[in-house]
């Protein structure tokens, strides 16, 4: 008999009350340390000072596949109309899947009424996330509904940017810029736009109308009072801030937090002070997040970043620009590694990833640790994740020289990173010092980045048929290394004329960016337990060399659960071969296959 959802509440609550103060036997226990991470040993000591973790839950709280199907029909109707027309803009099938599903509310309750008190939750990560230490870690592993335990990074403090001068410039006219313009009065931006072909985009009328744009950052003090922002569309319902928890993204009191980080990526992307200051997209509307916490290490961005994400989604957002970054944290034992940069493992990554796939374009910095031998010089999460979900910035001067700051690639699996560049050395940015008419000179990824982000919304706005992957291929076949990408600049400086002109509106859009591998399953999606074994058929193009290649299926954790595949390809030729999927279960998973140094990976959600 199904049991009501008090019931499974009730139930849920007694069990873990149990499962919590009941001795477990030697094999449980030895089950329940499995699921902790190593790296929190140091934490399980009486004393020890508490440390954020994430706790991953077992599941949905679904009750069989009829119930499953239920509860996705019902998130479906909860789709709100922006994020249903987003979702349908992209080509998102199935339009909803597991990871839309809400946490199971009984399995917060029952960590709260233990004393557990979560400071973020993720639906699409399935977890919350905690500040404990000692036995109250430990028995986290005893609940049967947590999968697993693991560090919450936090990210290391930042020195606070500190502009060397505040510049003015002549007065010019006053008011908004129109949308159909074509005669746009740039003034001190010209140069940074026309590297991009910014001003052909404008010329032709295409301004980033009816784009939605989340910013995730660290704060936008005086965007409401400087002239160059304080036009800017923001709807109302757009601000959030995830550190927090309330709807205030400005703090022009208390200086001891770096809130000036968000307004500059704002002015860089979306500013509007026509014969002064103009951004790319000028004509788009603005989510505003702040989830970026530069003052202190009491809470976890990377979880920040993600409620963030789910936030932009389910306001019906087609772009996230984000100019944040994370590798080395305060804690050396949380730092991520080289290896974790592979396009699955961390947090923030997965939560990028995921919101790819709900088609929203996802445009962040590279880094700048391209002289820091600490990280290898390497790109930061999430500019990890693959080139089909997050477009990773570089930074080049106003020559288009690569800026030694730049973080570098490639991925720890070999992939190609950065994707794209353009100039973040001298950017000129509206300043976040409460004076409404002066601007600042800034140096860094984190403004190549908002850049990008606006000539990918004026390419949305002319080409209202592409989904994020096809403007994605445009932007590649318009940059100036296309032909001979490396892993500093990836494919080049985009530009915004030529992705116009690319293919045209007759060219067949691909379902993802990859130019040498195919990848195709039967069946519907979701796959029910009556149309199994799947059956993948794989391919690498006629023209690549000979290679070696492999099919791996991940969960939304990242993790690798089955490779059903692994051999020689002949170039041309497609490879069929059937897979039962007797290691997955119920939920969303993500099929890969690798080759020739590329990747190409679907959704498939399983009904068992």
């Amino acid at each position: 008999m199904k049991q009501s959802p008090l019931r499974r509440i009730a139930v849920a609550f007694l069990l873990a009350v149990v499962s919590a103060s009941a001795a477990p036997a030697a094999g449980a226990a030895h089950a329940a340390s499995a699921k902790l991470d190593p790296r929190l040993n140091g934490a399980l000591a009486a004393g020890s000072e508490p440390l954020s973790v994430w706790v991953e839950f077992a599941d949905k709280g679904e009750q069989g596949p009829t119930d499953l199907a239920a509860r996705l029909a019902e998130a479906e109707r909860n789709l709100s109309p922006a994020n249903r027309a987003r979702r349908t803009w992209a080509g998102v099938t199935p339009i909803v899947d597991y990871l839309d599903l809400p946490l199971e509310p009984s399995y917060v309750e029952s960590l709260r009424a233990l004393g557990y008190a979560p400071y973020g939750q993720s639906r699409w990560l399935n977890g919350v996330a905690l500040r404990v230490s000692g036995d109250a870690l430990a028995r986290l592993a005893n609940f049967s509904f947590v999968r697993q335990v693991a560090p919450a990074p936090v990210a290391a403090r930042r020195a606070p940017v500190v502009p060397a001068e505040e510049l003015t410039f002549p007065e010019a006219p006053a008011g908004a810029l129109a949308s159909g313009s074509t005669q746009v009065a740039y003034g001190q931006t010209a140069t940074q736009l026309a590297r991009l072909g910014v001003p052909a985009m404008h010329d032709s009328g295409y301004i980033g109308t009816g784009i939605l744009i989340a910013v995730l950052d660290a704060g936008f003090n005086y965007y409401k009072k400087h002239e160059a922002t304080r036009l800017i569309s923001v709807p109302p319902g757009h601000i959030r801030d995830f550190v927090e928890g309330d709807y205030s993204i400005q703090d022009t009191v208390n200086f001891g937090a770096d809130f000036s980080h968000g307004q500059y990526v704002l002015s860089c992307v979306g500013g509007n002070r026509p014969g002064r200051y103009v951004g790319p997209a000028y004509g788009a509307s603005y989510a505003l997040a702040r989830t970026e916490d530069t003052a202190t290490e009491t809470t976890s961005e990377l979880v920040n970043w993600a409620m963030g994400a789910e936030w932009a989604d389910s306001l019906g957002a087609k772009i996230i620009t984000s100019s944040l970054g994370y590798n080395l944290m305060d804690n050396p034992s949380e730092t991520l590694t080289y290896p974790m940069l592979d396009g699955h493992t961390t947090l923030i990554t997965r939560a990028a990833q995921i919101a790819a796939s709900r088609g929203i374009l996802v445009v962040n910095s590279a880094g700048n640790d391209g002289n820091n031998p600490a990280v290898g010089y390497k790109i930061a999460a999430p500019a990890d994740a693959n080139g089909d979900s997050v477009l990773a910035i570089a930074a080049v001067d106003s020559n288009g020289t690569r800026a030694g700051f730049s973080s570098k690639g490639p991925t720890y699996d070999g992939r190609i990173k950065p994707d794209l560049a353009a100039q973040g050395v001298a950017v000129l940015l509206a300043s976040a010092s409460g004076n409404p008419n002066s601007y600042v000179r800034l140096s860094g990824t984190s403004f190549s980045c908002p850049l990008t982000t606006g000539l990918a919304a004026c390419l949305m706005q002319a080409r209202p048929t592409w989904p994020p992957a096809m403007i994605i291929h445009a932007l590649r076949r318009s940059a100036s290394q296309y032909a001979h990408p490396d892993t500093l600049l990836g494919y080049g400086i985009p530009n915004g004329l030529v992705a116009l002109r690319t293919g045209g509106d007759v060219l067949p859009v691909p379902d993802t960016v990859s130019r040498r591998l195919s990848l195709r399953f039967s069946g519907p999606n979701p796959m029910r337990s009556d149309r199994w074994p799947l059956t993948l058929t794989f391919a690498l193009a006629a023209d690549a060399s000979p290679a070696a290649g492999r099919i791996r299926v991940y969960d939304t954790s990242g993790r690798l659960v089955a490779t059903p595949w692994s051999g020689p390809l002949t170039p041309g030729a497609e490879t069929s071969v059937p897979w039962a999927g007797t290691e997955v279960g119920n939920g969303l998973y993500f099929v890969s296959f690798e080759a020739a140094g590329d990747r190409i990976t679907r959704r498939l959600v399983a009904i068992r």
